[in-house]
């Protein structure tokens, strides 16, 4: 997974499509971005759609845009602000996963991934 792509907010308000990010857990872009906007609120130095994640192929810009499942989170190196962590562990518990008992895996020590199947 490459640590480079778009903003994540920037990227959403700019997206057509009605359900830009991740439409099995969000509903709308508005949603996703919200989420995002928590997800800075939380602690997160910056937040980006991984370019190597974006669908940008004919059917979905019939549907308004690109589309994406996955978010990078930035962090200090290393440092999960608790307000984040505890985000980050309530989506991966959605996802199945189970973050009680282990720190969350860290790309790069400065990224945390968010992927909805």
């Amino acid at each position: 997974m490459t640590v480079e792509g778009p903003e994540a907010v920037e990227w959403l308000k700019s997206n057509g499509h009605e359900a830009a990010l991740a439409s099995n857990r969000f509903e709308s872009t508005k949603k996703a971005i919200e989420f995002v906007e928590l997800l800075y609120t939380a602690g997160a130095r910056r937040v980006i759609v991984p370019a190597d994640s974006i669908w940008d192929d004919e059917e979905e810009r019939e549907l308004g845009g690109a589309y994406s499942d996955t978010l990078l989170i930035q962090i200090e190196q290393g440092e999960v602000p608790t307000a984040l962590l505890e985000i980050y562990i309530q989506e991966a518990t959605l996802e199945g996963y189970d973050l009680r008992k282990e720190a969350p895996p860290i790309v790069e020590e400065q990224y945390l991934v968010l992927w909805w199947d």
